[in-house]
């Protein structure tokens, strides 16, 4: 992938309070960024969020979903991999 990507899909559950998309280097990342801030609106089967892959370096790197209820708990989250090349 390259440019800016539309990240589709669903963020909703009970409770709902925020969800965030991140990414991290690698299949197996150890550290994760939020590719933008929160968002407290819940999603389902619409646009999520947007990846600028234009900044990153070419390379595998994890995406996931984290999406948070209001007492602080999150099922676990929703990862895929992807490649960037320019």
């Amino acid at each position: 992938m390259s440019g800016s990507v539309d990240i589709r899909g669903t963020a909703s559950i009970a409770n709902f309070s925020f969800y965030k998309v991140e990414i991290g280097l690698g299949e197996h990342p150890t550290r994760w960024t939020s590719i933008s801030e929160l968002h407290r609106t819940p999603v389902t089967d619409g646009f999520l969020d947007v990846l600028d892959a234009s900044t990153l370096p070419a390379g595998t790197y994890s995406l996931r979903l984290v999406v948070v209820d209001v007492t602080g708990n999150f099922p676990p989250p929703c990862e895929v991999q992807i490649v960037v090349a320019h």
